[in-house]
């Protein structure tokens, strides 16, 4: 497997048996040929799979898992082994490097024990991530359950550019202050972009 093309690996995947490849190997190249980079397969909807490639919703919606997990698989995977701890804001971004491509906004909170080793990753809130909505009880329940030390956020901004808002300067001044009354330290707020990421903590933002 490891040394088929892409085309060949994507008619295998939608293939229910051996003879099916050979059909499937003209719509898996139509793919490769469609001015889309691999990786950005994940990021079109399993509607708009089945309506450019006249696939059916089932298969549509088993392409699009597929690449997402092979995504995520490739973010997870540094060399044989995973991130387990965060030391600066490059670990963080490097954990979460898939939501570089997400079109919403994802809030993430990362949970560290005492030797900052990842105890959880829990992702808090899809959507736009503003002081009203960020749901200061669902980061901390987490934290207490997990016994959390510290904890770094993290979002992503669909733009492609990182720069902080007020909303977000405004957020982290919001779990930072419940932080210190559960004296779980919020240690920084990490911002995802599509080339580049923002740390306020290093930004002097918090």
């Amino acid at each position: 497997m490891q040394a088929m093309l892409p085309m060949e690996l994507l008619a295998y995947a939608v293939s229910k048996d051996d003879e099916e490849v050979d059909r499937w190997l003209s719509v898996a190249r139509e793919m490769m040929l469609s001015g889309r980079k691999l990786r950005k397969l994940a990021d079109i909807s399993a509607e708009e799979l089945a309506t450019s490639f006249d696939l059916d919703p089932a298969t549509a919606k088993r392409l699009l898992a597929m690449f997402t997990l092979g995504r995520k698989v490739g973010v997870a995977g540094k060399g044989d082994s995973e991130i387990e701890t965060i030391s600066d804001p490059q670990d963080v971004a490097d954990l979460l490097d898939d939501l570089r491509h997400e079109r919403q906004e994802h809030f993430v909170a990362i949970y560290l024990d005492s030797k900052s080793v990842i105890l959880r990753v829990a992702t808090i809130h899809i959507g736009t991530a503003n002081a009203s909505i960020v749901g200061l009880r669902e980061i901390f329940r987490e934290a207490v359950r997990e016994g959390a030390v510290s904890l770094i956020v993290a979002h992503n901004h669909p733009s492609g550019d990182p720069d902080p808002s007020t909303e977000d300067i405004e957020v982290t001044a919001k779990i930072k202050e419940a932080g210190r009354l559960l004296d779980i330290e919020l240690l920084d707020h990490v911002i995802i972009g599509e080339r580049r990421f923002v740390s306020l903590n290093r930004q002097k933002l918090m």
